[in-house]
């Protein structure tokens, strides 16, 4: 088979039928073609060929020793391409393929794997990649289309994003069980001025927590000296463990400490401090069937 005479596939695909059924007529029915143009394709690429495939006999279709190795090679190809139908399927569905998120450290670490785990029981084949970042970091990654979700706290003020709120979570003034507020004898919410002259233990200048939280103090009187200031909330809650300071936290970040004792949460009158997390994606531009499916888990709720 010179350059001229190229391999047609449709030809390929006709044979490879023939050889699977041993049957010019179910073969024809599988296809959907006549018998007689069946037959006319069939002798189309034994004459590309250049050797017979088939002798046709009463019993059927048999395979030439020429034409056994030609299925042989038919049939790895075709198989592949029913793995590639099978792939494609899958994509379009979202059982299959690949999902890259970017999340605030405080969401990655304590809201975020239990929708992951949600997410795999119904998606086990599709393979993950978190990225851990600042509330910034997560918008860039996604309008570089980096990521295909971000998850943030506060409300994103991006163009060219739609955000949906999933969260509500309180944010608590915490001290450590040492720290002389904790001892404080508390029916009900204590004022303000308890908290005056003791330091501050809180995120970095660029975090939004941190411009929640020194607005609410601010408004309630508080200007307390900040003693440490750290990205990593889990820092933040050692530090105050061990009495630095007091700090003031998600609620959802400090489950376990205060069921252990190694945090006291005060109760504050007139603190009443919200954080929203937001879900996030971009406007323009389709997602993968696999992210449609784990953003629809944040739509639940």
């Amino acid at each position: 088979m010179g350059d001229a005479d190229p391999l047609n596939l449709h030809h390929l695909r006709y044979f490879y039928e023939i050889a699977r059924t041993g049957s010019m007529k179910r073969a024809a029915e599988r296809l959907g073609v006549s018998q007689p143009a069946l037959s006319k394709q069939t002798s189309a690429l034994e004459d590309a060929l250049g050797f017979p495939l088939f002798h046709r006999s009463p019993k059927g279709m048999e395979l030439t020793p020429d034409g056994e190795r030609i299925f042989a090679h038919s049939e790895r190809m075709f198989g592949h391409l029913r793995d590639l139908e099978e792939d494609v399927e899958s994509l379009r569905s979202g059982s299959a393929g690949r999902l890259a998120v970017a999340t605030v450290n405080s969401i990655g670490v304590h809201i975020l794997p239990d929708y992951l785990r949600r997410f795999r029981d119904e998606h086990p084949a599709v393979r993950l990649r978190l990225v851990t970042c600042r509330s910034a970091r997560v918008i860039d990654a996604l309008r570089e289309h980096r990521v295909d979700v971000g998850l943030v706290a506060g409300w994103p003020d991006a163009e060219g994003m739609i955000a949906h709120r999933f969260v509500s979570n309180p944010l608590r003034v915490v001290v450590g069980v040492d720290h002389p507020v904790g001892a404080l004898e508390q029916s009900g919410p204590l004022p303000p001025e308890v908290l005056e002259g003791h330091a501050l233990v809180t995120f970095d200048e660029e975090a939004p927590t941190r411009r929640l939280a020194t607005a609410a103090l601010r408004a309630l009187g508080l200007e307390p000296e900040v003693v440490a200031e750290s990205q990593d909330i889990e820092v933040i809650k050692r530090l105050v463990a061990i009495g630095l300071g007091f700090a003031v936290l998600p609620a959802h970040c400090i489950g376990r400490e205060l069921a252990t004792g190694e945090l006291r949460a005060v109760a504050i009158d007139g603190f009443d401090l919200q954080r929203d997390l937001y879900v996030v994606r971009r406007m323009r531009g389709g997602l993968p069937a696999a992210a449609e499916q784990f953003l629809a888990l944040f739509n639940g709720g």
